[in-house]
């Protein structure tokens, strides 16, 4: 049986959203209510299922390294537009 596409591009827990950046706001403000993990995931057509883009957990560290970028840690722009001035 196939599942039917999804409108949404991300997913945090079960709320999905257009766009990566309203995707980070609501990982980040389930770490800041106190959740220890939180998965971003990104909708795939062609695999026709939701696959991981990001991991956070704050004891972890969520800041990006610069130049560098992997799952654990937030997007170097969001970073730049969220806790940069």
């Amino acid at each position: 049986m196939k599942l039917p596409e999804s409108d949404r591009a991300y997913k945090v827990e079960d709320k999905e959203f257009d766009c990566w950046t309203e995707a980070q706001d609501e990982a980040v403000r389930l770490l800041n209510e106190g959740q220890e993990y939180v998965e971003v995931l990104i909708w795939s057509k062609k695999h026709n299922s939701w696959g991981l883009i990001q991991e956070l957990n704050l004891e972890r560290g969520i800041e990006p390294k610069t130049g560098t970028w992997n799952t654990q840690v937030l997007a170097p722009y969001y970073w730049r537009l969220r806790y940069e001035e």
